[in-house]
């Protein structure tokens, strides 16, 4: 089972227990996969194509009205392979009865939207119980939300950015997709929706994910730094080399012959291991000091520029 069914799954057992969270939670539900049907709108379908999801939609409908009448079908294709799960409101007074109570203006903002902060997490719960996916984090972080009505896509965005998510709209194959590819983003969006244990699932590989990425960066931190100060010691010995090979180190000022003879018995100290080496022991900067000295002098048997 993927990380997406495993949230899907999880958030079609979380019942709201307030009327409008209820009404709401079907309301996205009927907007993306729902339809008013037959002669004189005598029915109202639900379709999904997990059998979780339609039972949740069958429990919130008896819920909220235990007199209506509903159905329940289940269409598989050829194959088998996938199905389609139907929730039929049946008659036309009670499926108009449903209908109403979705577009019922007194709950709505003027955008459409849910007037309450929890009947919008219901709604967002619904849409991506309709149309969600959510990548697995050990991969990426992506959740998304689809729609091919642009009105409906832009209604999911609002919702989600009235809540202090950070979301972005984008089309794909003439389907809108609304999504989120921040981690901390879709760990609020999961929590607002109620999906605690894919939640904590994903914050744990995030902690992880963040942690190898956080050593990785010191790793190489760190090699970047020894390749440095190797590649700084190996120029320093050739410098050391050439005024030995032409004017011997003992011509040298005695405080440069220690430094020098020092870098030669350790050519892969850094210059804080080689002051620390010296009696007595001098700072990183005054060791750097003596090495740019003995560079200059070198450079200058060279025929080259000192800063070079």
């Amino acid at each position: 089972m993927t990380f997406s069914d495993q949230t899907r799954n999880e958030l079609a057992r979380v019942i709201p227990s307030a009327r409008c969270c209820r009404i709401a939670e079907l309301s996205a539900m009927y907007e993306l996969d729902g339809f008013l049907l037959g002669e004189y709108n005598q029915y109202l379908d639900f379709n999904n194509s997990s059998p979780v999801v339609a039972r949740k939609i069958l429990l919130l409908l008896k819920g909220l009205y235990p007199e209506i009448p509903t159905q329940v079908l289940v269409v598989k294709s050829r194959s088998r392979r996938t199905q389609i799960c139907t929730v039929r409101v049946l008659g036309r007074e009670a499926a108009g009865q449903v209908y109403q109570d979705f577009k019922d203006q007194s709950v709505l903002e003027e955008s459409g939207i849910p007037r309450k902060k929890c009947c919008r997490r219901a709604y967002l719960r619904g849409a991506f119980l309709s149309r969600g996916s959510i990548t697995n984090p050990e991969r990426t972080y992506h959740l998304e939300i689809s729609s091919e009505q642009t009105v409906l896509a832009e209604k999911i965005l609002e919702t989600m950015l009235s809540l202090n998510l950070e979301a972005g709209i984008t089309q794909r194959k003439g389907t809108l997709v609304v999504y989120m590819k921040d981690g901390q983003q879709i760990v609020n969006l999961l929590n607002l929706m109620g999906a605690h244990s894919a939640l904590l699932h994903f914050e744990n590989v995030r902690v992880m994910k963040d942690m190898r990425n956080q050593i990785n960066r010191l790793v190489n931190c760190e090699t970047a730094n020894v390749d440095k100060t190797v590649k700084a010691a190996m120029e320093q010995l050739e410098d050391i080399r050439l005024l030995d090979e032409v004017i011997g180190l003992e011509e040298l000022p005695p405080k440069l012959q220690e430094v020098a003879r020092l870098r030669q018995a350790n050519p892969y100290a850094s210059l804080q291991e080689l002051g620390d080496l010296m009696v007595p022991p001098m700072s990183k900067s005054g060791v750097n000091y003596r090495i740019r000295q003995i560079r200059e002098k070198a450079r200058e048997l060279d025929g080259l520029d000192p800063e070079s």
